[in-house]
């Protein structure tokens, strides 16, 4: 029965991650057909963002109410129809109150999944979130595939949906068909935990000592740095899709294809995710890892526009090392809670991390708007630096904090 739950959560993650990435790939088509200007996308994207906020600071609320495993099915479920109210919008303020809905069940599909896995399987984290990326890398294929013969974007986001539905449907039969053998094992799996959490806590009291308003500061500051932390790392596979895609066109290859960034980011994300579960217990050094591996493409990137021997293989090589290393970051950031604290506190951590990185992409949407006609290849690599530094440096103060308390 454990393992038709590992089922459930993994469809799970695999449905809702599906849409993440498609909006990229159909905006030319929703211009031309809705007469839409194309800078409007960054608004879309807001939106989008903001619901996944909403969703992580409403989430805990919610499943108060409603059992988080139905709740996850519910978040696929309101995925779905968004994605059939979006293909049948007629004006761009439809698209807006779609991608809006999308956006919110999106963020509290993933938040209510870090819950779970939290109080849950913990420890595999990390592993079980590679099957996120591939929903993504899935989702975007998919919508390829359709509309390659010619059919409307319209049709794509139908079609998605429908898969959507059906992998809502299958994960609803095994949570109905399995719900008391299920439910037992989440309560031994939370009793589990709270044992193992108390042992923590207890040594943690040792070593550090009661909590007191000095160490509720530096938590909440720790929290800052690890959100900004999780928006750069955002950010910084956003670029690597966006950006590096914005960048080669501008080169002049106007044949270049979005869906292949995406794929190749998706790729790098998985395999980085997996490399992260064999650091599970060493969080720390996963950080140093994944901040130190986009440097690997950047490098690379940044000596081929000095030398103007820029090619296919240095973006490749920048997209897979970026999305390996934002992949071992992100979702480690939310096993590095501190069990002194109760669970509001860890609520916060749990739950919005996963809101800032899924909102990333409506920060980084104006930039790359702001790039156009612009060279190139070593403004990309350079804004793609600066995030990469940006990031290590809020990780190393999140540790750094750490130790102070």
């Amino acid at each position: 029965m454990a393992i038709a739950f590992y089922v459930s959560i993994t469809l799970a993650l695999f449905a809702g991650a599906l849409p993440a990435q498609i909006l990229g790939v159909l905006w030319e088509m929703i211009c031309s057909d809705l007469s839409v200007e194309i800078p409007y996308i960054a608004l879309l994207k807001l939106l989008g963002g903001a619901g996944a906020v909403a969703a992580a600071i409403f989430s805990d609320k919610i499943r108060r109410y409603v059992l988080a495993r139905d709740l996850i099915v519910g978040a696929i479920a309101l995925e779905a129809m968004s994605l059939i109210g979006f293909s049948m919008s007629r004006e761009f303020w439809n698209l807006g109150v779609w991608i809006t809905a999308l956006g919110f069940s999106l963020g509290l599909c993933f938040t209510l999944i870090c819950y779970l896995i939290r109080a849950t399987y913990s420890r595999m984290t990390s592993l079980l979130f590679v099957v996120s990326a591939l929903g993504t890398f899935s989702g975007t294929a998919i919508v390829s595939y359709l509309l390659a013969p010619g059919r409307s974007w319209r049709t794509a986001c139908q079609g998605l949906a429908i898969f959507q539905i059906i992998l809502c449907m299958i994960i609803f039969l095994l949570r109905r068909i399995l719900v008391r053998d299920v439910a037992g094992i989440l309560r031994n799996r939370r009793k589990e935990a709270g044992i193992e959490r108390q042992r923590r806590r207890e040594v943690l009291i040792r070593e550090r000592g009661e909590v007191d308003e000095r160490s509720r500061n530096a938590f909440l500051v720790r929290l800052m740095f690890l959100y900004g932390a999780a928006l750069c790392c955002g950010m910084l596979l956003q670029s690597a899709i966006h950006l590096t895609f914005s960048a080669q066109v501008s080169d002049g290859n106007l044949s270049f294809d979005l869906t292949k960034c995406i794929l190749t980011v998706c790729g790098g994300m998985a395999a980085g995710r997996v490399a992260a579960h064999f650091f599970r217990k060493k969080p720390k050094r996963a950080w140093g890892i994944g901040s130190i591996l986009p440097l690997t493409g950047i490098v690379p990137c940044m000596i081929a526009a000095w030398t103007g021997h820029g090619n296919g293989t240095v973006w490749f090589l920048l997209r897979f090392a970026a999305g390996c290393g934002g992949g071992m970051i992100f979702p480690n950031l939310i096993q590095t809670e501190d069990e002194r604290f109760d669970d509001e506190a860890q609520t916060a951590l749990t739950g919005l991390l996963p809101a800032f990185y899924l909102g990333s992409e409506a920060v980084i949407t104006p930039f790359v708007q702001s790039m156009s006609g612009i060279n190139k290849m070593a403004v990309c690599a350079s804004a793609m630096l600066a995030l990469t530094l940006f990031m290590g440096i809020c990780l190393v103060l999140a540790s750094a904090w750490r130790k102070k308390r």
